[in-house]
């Protein structure tokens, strides 16, 4: 069954001059209609085309949509403001900075690859290109001539692809581009050889601008969208500082500011970094976190206090910045009138006992629960969680599982087998510098690696992390955990658990 033909459509901007269109779908495109043209036109080319008055609201929802989703990507994206605000094309765009980051994703072409198919899975149509400058990058996602994963741009290495690109990729105006096309220039290679004088005399100073940053050879400052509520309050001092005990009534206020401001929006925070700036330039940072989201001054302010004293004040504090990286909902709390503890209260109290414990044992030695995760792999089965909130099982009730070991070694201790039976199985092995006989040996168990974490990688490179485990008991009644991994004919022994006797 065929699906039915996409509807032409666009989107009409209204101002003093008219009725113009801002946005199509490729359905309009195909027909001949472009943006920037009146609707009376495009009607007189489709007249049942069919028109939706922009929305800014809504346009503005889907732009912060759309970078919440590209922070995947990149930390630091940026809107194109200009075209944002002023173009009736429909081809604005964002730039992502992705300097030494496009390896998580298996480089620069899966890179653009992976961004297309969550646009497409969202419903967006997309041009992405990456180059050393966001101009080059910004003509390189309109211009280039390769496929969509080619769409790779490094100057000066690829310095003719660009000089074929037309002028339109330089961001400049509708009057300069006719005019660049009047004097016959209509690619950047027809610009480049000539007088930089004479460019700015015949042509302005935004040719040689805009040329300039496509190229890098000047600078360009990027906006780039910072969250619309930063949990961060930064306190300058005139007279510095020198007192601890003044340094520690100016951090209760800050932080009982930060509180106030995260109640009014129903948040609290699980992570704090209080940072303490010397009149010489030293800083000392205090990073505190917590196991549920909290909204309370007088408990943050009692997890604090136990590290103030290892902060110096030197020859006085200038600045204090209070900074919450981590937020999160808070849920509504009934205080009951009659001031009696309930279950809520009693769960709040919990949590912050956990706090402190945890703040006195360090980020090492911290109190959790295990739970089941789902992973046959024997490291990845069992996850911690905090001990607040929601419980998940241990294991799965009513789901045959393998036998385990009561205790699992992190990482595996190598073993040397030193004599094997006619089967391949270990008769005798050394492990901790101990000759162990094996007296039975139950297995082999294969557990192979979770081929969907390993997608860049051929059936024989995965093959090579596929372990068979061994359950063997040696002369003292000891039953081991053994596998076997590497190389076919090259095998590697090694012990990964212990059971109970």
């Amino acid at each position: 069954m065929m699906s039915p033909p996409e509807i032409p459509r666009v989107i009409t901007r209204v101002d003093n001059r008219g009725v113009f269109i801002c946005a199509l779908n490729a359905a309009a495109q195909k027909a001949g209609v472009h943006g920037g043209m009146r609707l009376s036109d495009a009607r007189s080319i489709l007249p049942d085309l069919d028109n939706i008055p922009e929305q800014p609201d809504l346009y503005d929802s889907h732009l912060a949509r759309m970078i919440r989703v590209m922070d995947r990507y990149s930390p630091w994206v940026a809107r194109d403001r200009d075209l944002h605000n002023t173009t009736l094309n429909g081809d604005a765009g964002l730039w992502l900075e992705i300097t030494g980051g496009s390896h998580l994703f298996g480089g620069e072409g899966p890179f653009i690859t992976q961004i297309l198919q969550d646009m497409k899975r969202r419903g967006y149509a997309a041009r992405v290109a990456i180059a050393d400058t966001a101009g080059a990058a910004w003509g390189g996602a309109r211009c280039h001539p390769g496929k969509e994963a080619d769409r790779i741009l490094s100057l000066p290495t690829d310095h003719a692809i660009a000089a074929e690109f037309p002028v339109s990729s330089l961001r400049l105006s509708g009057d300069i581009i006719a005019l660049l096309s009047r004097l016959g220039l209509k690619q950047l290679g027809d610009i480049t050889p000539l007088p930089r004088a004479n460019i700015t005399t015949r042509l302005g100073p935004d040719v040689l601008l805009r040329l300039d940053q496509f190229y890098g050879r000047l600078p360009e400052h990027l906006n780039f969208e910072l969250p619309d509520h930063p949990w961060l309050i930064k306190q300058g001092f005139g007279e510095p500082l020198g007192d601890a005990a003044n340094l520690a009534h100016a951090i209760e206020t800050l932080i009982a500011r930060l509180c106030s401001d995260l109640r009014n929006e129903s948040l609290g925070l699980r992570r704090l970094i209080v940072r303490c700036t010397q009149v010489d330039g030293h800083t000392h940072t205090i990073t505190t976190t917590t196991g549920t989201p909290c909204q309370s001054e007088t408990h943050i302010l009692r997890l604090l206090a136990e590290k103030m004293p290892g902060v110096d004040t030197g020859f006085g504090i200038e600045q204090i910045i209070v900074y919450a990286p981590w937020v999160e909902h808070v849920a509504f709390r009934q205080v009951r009138l009659d001031r009696q503890q309930d279950d809520t209260s009693d769960a709040l109290a919990l949590a912050q006992l956990i706090d402190r414990i945890n703040h006195h044992l360090g980020p090492n030695d911290i109190l959790y629960h295990s739970a089941h995760h789902a992973s046959h792999l024997p490291e990845r089965a069992v996850i911690r969680q905090p001990p607040t909130g929601s419980i998940k099982p241990e294991r799965l009730q009513d789901v045959p599982l393998p036998k385990r070991p009561v205790r699992l070694l992190e990482p595996p201790e190598p073993v040397d087998v030193v004599e094997y039976n006619s089967t391949g199985s270990p008769t005798r092995i050394r492990w901790r510098k101990m000759l162990i006989d094996v007296l039975w040996a139950d297995g082999p168990e294969r557990i192979c690696p979770e081929w969907w974490e390993y997608l860049d990688r051929d059936n024989y490179a995965i093959s090579q992390m596929t372990r068979d485990y061994f359950r063997i008991c040696d002369q003292k009644g000891r039953v081991l955990w053994l596998f076997r991994s590497g190389h076919a004919g090259q095998d590697i022994w090694s012990v990964h658990g212990l059971f109970a006797g």
